[in-house]
């Protein structure tokens, strides 16, 4: 990628508003190319005349920001670009998805949906009653490769088999014991969409930009820049971003409470619990998590249902089925 085709994205992505160190330095590149005075330059974007004045002398002004360039990107870190922001964007269109099919479902206002995405915990939302008070928690999962073994391993058909971290069913548990406000999982899974094919499909220069981002050893903030890619993915309805969000709208969408899920783990233990059955588990799939194989179509319950029995029974009905583990 050129200097002046990176900088091009960079304008898209943060436009004129201060960009983020230490790509604030390429804005004060910019600004002097322009014919703008180097100390003027350096204030306006928040760094000092020396610092600027390196990149502007530079040959190299990307290796003199990030400490490394576009010809030294090796494939490691292309992967993990592409993994990274086809997983990003899967999440940002899954919850796109849930919040039009709960608004669509719902049709009232006693109960409002509030956004806690930006915390990065546990949780993407709660549903609120008329006074603001959370009534349930509720974490978005994306479900998209098919665990290929899964009916000789835990007896159910690939098409039919969603996996969840037993250590997220625990604490998922823990969580709703300690505050008491019930926790339920809200599952969508669409057959072969996953990050790797997601990613596939973004756009080169964008690839290409976030993998600099995750080798270069001056540390910018990775995890930043790819947020502000996705946000312009969604920003101009990039094709991408169009047909995955399409497809997880016209998915069967789910929702499986975190009593309901404890309990089916401890009575299927050692049937659904493939890792539990294999010696030496984490050696033979190092890095793979110890996860619970559940039925979409026994296991969970459709979220369309659950939203009708919302409507039409009511909160306390509902809170009393999610704790039963009926839901």
């Amino acid at each position: 990628m050129t200097l002046d085709r990176f900088f091009a994205l960079l304008t898209r992505l943060y436009g004129s508003d201060s960009w983020p160190k230490p790509l604030h330095k390429f804005q004060g590149l910019q600004r002097v190319r322009r014919g703008e005075d180097i100390v003027e330059a350096a204030r306006a974007v928040g760094t000092t005349r020396a610092g600027l004045e390196d990149v502007i002398t530079s040959t190299n002004p990307v290796a003199a920001v990030l400490g490394s360039d576009f010809d030294a990107i090796d494939e490691t870190h292309r992967k993990k670009a592409k993994q990274a922001l086809g997983q990003m964007l899967l999440g940002k269109c899954a919850e796109e998805a849930f919040e039009q099919i709960y608004r669509s479902g719902t049709q009232w206002q006693e109960f409002s949906l509030r956004d806690d995405r930006q915390g990065r915990t546990d949780t993407d939302y709660f549903i609120c009653n008329g006074q603001g008070r959370q009534v349930y928690r509720i974490n978005i999962k994306f479900h998209g490769a098919l665990f290929r073994r899964a009916l000789e391993t835990v007896g159910l058909d690939p098409e039919d088999c969603f996996a969840l971290a037993t250590y997220k069913i625990n604490s998922a548990l823990a969580k709703q014991e300690a505050e008491s406000l019930p926790y339920f999982f809200a599952i969508v899974g669409v057959r072969n969409l996953t990050a790797e094919a997601v990613g596939e499909s973004l756009p080169q220069e964008v690839l290409e930009a976030a993998a600099l981002m995750h080798q270069a050893p001056k540390h910018p903030s990775v995890r930043a820049f790819e947020d502000a890619v996705v946000d312009y993915l969604v920003a101009t309805k990039h094709a991408t971003y169009a047909d995955t969000l399409q497809k997880i709208q016209q998915a069967d969408w789910y929702i499986l409470s975190a009593r309901r899920a404890d309990m089916l783990l401890h009575r299927l233990l050692f049937k659904r619990v493939f890792a539990l059955t294999v010696r030496n588990f984490t050696r033979v799939f190092p890095g793979a998590e110890v996860d619970m194989h559940f039925s979409l179509s026994q296991d969970l319950i459709p979220l369309q249902r659950f939203l009708k029995t919302l409507r039409d029974e009511g909160p306390h009905s509902v809170t009393t089925r999610l704790e039963r583990g009926e839901f």
